[in-house]
């Protein structure tokens, strides 16, 4: 009965053995128990899956061999190191497959003492986590990008970040960014990086990025595909051929404009199609930098855009039935002008409105009153878009109503560019706070002047306008011309500081002449606004010498003082300043409306303006004070803020005393 019990046991430990083994054998994670010299007793059926190698082959070897030969030594160290202190542990590393690529693995291990024939082992567990820190990389990388987006002054500086941050999630020695013109079908390199050629222009007929453009998604390509385009499609072969190659298109919209390729031509396992969705999104990052160079360039020429690109135009009788149109109403909607004569603009509705929204417009611009808003439309074709629209009544001498008058701008591509940049801040959200901030502002402190301007140069063509009137209307295209100038300078301003492209000039700043000339400077201002304008200076010293970044120095002073004039109605600015052992205090005082505290919070973020409580018309982009802290955080300086409503404020700057380096030039 023993033996019968003994040998009973016995099945009963090999049943619970086979159900563990099959327990085991089934884990998505490598199991495996090693000696102390690391020599693999067991491994279960993951090291199958994951690296290719049969369990009978790795029984009895090394598993430091499966190590990537540099870490092997250092993996062996760390594991005892940790063994001898904890009894447990975890490191990553590199595993080699059979065929011999590496991916990345967490062991987590543990000392089994005396489980083995009294001899002690370690069970180790190993997960893949290459495709883990693989997205890791990729997130990095997409960061980076959006934020070079922005910093990046030149494309070829955007590129060397481009291959920069290739480089760390795969090794890339050749790749190039080319730009597709469609009326020659010619491709531009704007980027190349290549062991063995270098061109800067070729025919997009017959060559395989050409083939990637038509295709419009990213695609993959290895030596037996490109030979197979070649003998099928009469694909051409322009120079050294890849062992594979990998290329995705630049979109802007829906149109492409260019392509970004890498490819390796000594091995074919250098990149696989797991590599597509980091090169689509370099490709996306290439096509939001585009479109944001577009509209800084845009921004710098309105003047002249406004002059030869005229916004859409319709006019229509009392009943409104359009009598006119412009050629960029026919180049815009794809309705000829013989179309639409006689017709409704409502031609035009997309069914996206509501009919109260109409009611509204119609009863709006019937009274008298002039309206305006966005509005989606239908082109001839069916296609959408977007239209900024001013529609406004023209009366006849009698004061009646007989034409209405429509200024539409097409707006499709900045709404599209701005839900970009809002699916951006998800990827990196410093960066597109920062691209959203700039869209969101720039169309109302560019478009209202642009506004004003197309409105006055229609007026200047009225051949009744009286010589004083055009005089007068001159003045206001100047002035908002002034104003649009403002508003760019101020945005480059301030995309530089975020960027942290501005360095310092020092050198030696006469602070009594300086402040000298930034009242000589607004004195004609002033008192035009019947306000005075003060400096308190150091009157025991006519020549308070530091050493200091003059121009940054000047060009705070001269946005508080901006500040203190938008704000004041009546009163006086004083400009001072004091030299202390370590700082130089500098101020700018004024006897304006003043700012509550809870405003005060935020006074120095960008596009922040007091609003409501002046009836003088504040302009600016609200962008002053951003600089100005910009330019004291550069300078390791500080602002504050002392101020009541009603009763003026404020606001005292320190930059640290230096003692001048240099003589000051003579006079």
């Amino acid at each position: 009965m023993k033996e019968i019990n003994a040998e009973l046991e016995k099945i009963k430990l090999l049943i619970e053995e086979r159900e563990l083994r099959l327990i085991l054998d089934n884990s998505f994670n490598m199991i495996a128990n090693i000696d102390l010299d690391g020599r693999i007793l067991y491994c279960n059926e993951a090291y199958t899956g994951l690296l290719d190698y049969p369990k009978e082959e790795l029984k009895g070897k090394s598993i430091y061999s499966l190590f990537h030969p540099d870490e092997r030594s250092h993996v062996k160290e760390r594991m005892f190191a940790q063994l001898l202190e904890n009894g447990k542990g975890r490191i990553e590393s590199s595993l080699q497959t059979k065929e011999g690529f590496y991916r990345l693995a967490e062991h987590r291990f543990r000392l089994l003492p005396g489980s083995i024939k009294g001899s002690d082992t370690i069970v180790i567990t190993s997960q893949d986590i290459t495709e883990i820190k693989r997205s890791e990389m990729v997130l990095k990388v997409q960061r980076n990008l959006a934020h070079s987006v922005v910093s990046a002054s030149t494309f070829s500086e955007f590129y060397n970040v481009i291959v920069s941050e290739l480089n760390t999630v795969m090794e890339v020695n050749n790749v190039f960014v080319a730009f597709y013109d469609e009326e020659s079908e010619m491709l531009r390199m704007a980027g190349i990086s290549d062991e063995k050629e270098r061109i800067e222009y070729f025919s997009s007929k017959g060559s395989l990025t050409g083939h990637l453009i038509r295709g419009g998604r990213s695609a993959i390509y290895y030596y037996d595909d490109i030979i197979r385009l070649h003998e099928e499609e009469g694909l051409n072969l322009l120079g050294t051929i890849a062992q594979v190659w990998l290329g995705a298109p630049v979109k802007s919209g829906n149109k492409i404009i260019g392509a970004i390729v890498i490819q390796n031509y000594d091995s074919k396992d250098a990149f696989s199609k797991l590599d597509l969705d980091i090169i689509d999104i370099v490709a996306n990052e290439i096509a939001n930098y585009m479109e944001i160079k577009s509209a800084e360039e845009a921004s710098q020429k309105l003047n002249i855009a406004v002059i030869q690109s005229p916004a859409s135009v319709i006019i229509t009788d009392s009943s409104g039935n359009i009598e006119f149109v412009n050629p960029k109403f026919s180049q815009l909607t794809g309705y000829d002008i013989g179309e639409v004569i006689g017709e409704n603009p409502r031609i035009l509705n997309s069914g996206t409105h509501t009919r109260e929204m109409y009611q509204h417009l119609w009863s709006t611009i019937s009274s008298g009153e002039e309206w305006r808003g966005e509005i989606k439309n239908k082109k001839k074709n069916g296609e959408y878009y977007w239209e900024d629209v001013s529609i406004s009544p023209i009366f006849n001498e009698e004061g009646k109503i007989v034409n209405y008058v429509a200024v539409k701008e097409d707006v499709t591509d900045r709404k599209k560019l701005i839900n970009d940049l809002i699916e951006a801040k998800e990827r990196a959200e410093e960066s597109d706070r920062l691209k959203t901030a700039f869209l969101q502002n720039i169309s109302h402190e560019i478009r209202t002047p642009m506004n004003s301007i197309m409105g006055f140069i229609e007026l200047l063509q009225d051949p009744d306008t009286t010589g004083e009137e055009r005089a007068e209307y001159i003045q206001i295209i100047e002035k908002s011309g002034n104003r649009m100038l403002s508003t760019i300078n101020d945005i480059i301003n301030i995309s530089k500081i975020e960027a942290g492209i501005i360095t310092l000039n020092n050198g030696p700043v006469d602070m009594n002449a300086l402040l000298f000339e930034i009242a000589g400077t607004f004195r004609p201002e002033v008192d035009k606004c019947g306000m005075v304008l003060h400096t308190d200076i150091n009157s025991n010293d006519s020549r308070t010498i530091i050493e200091g970044d003059q121009e940054k120095i000047f060009a705070i002073y001269v946005n508080l003082v901006k500040n203190a004039l938008k704000y004041s109605l009546e009163g006086t600015i004083t400009i001072g300043f004091r030299v202390s052992d370590s700082y130089v205090i500098c101020y700018v005082k004024d006897t304006g409306i003043g700012i509550s505290k809870e405003k005060q919070v935020k006074i120095f973020e960008r596009f922040t303006r007091i609003e409501g409580a002046s009836s003088k018309n504040v302009e600016g982009a609200g962008l002053g004070l951003s600089i100005v802290k910009g330019y004291l955080d550069l300078m390791n300086g500080d602002i504050s803020l002392e101020s009541e409503p009603g009763r003026g404020s404020k606001f005292t700057f320190r930059i640290p005393f230096k003692e001048p380096q240099a003589d000051l030039p003579s006079a």
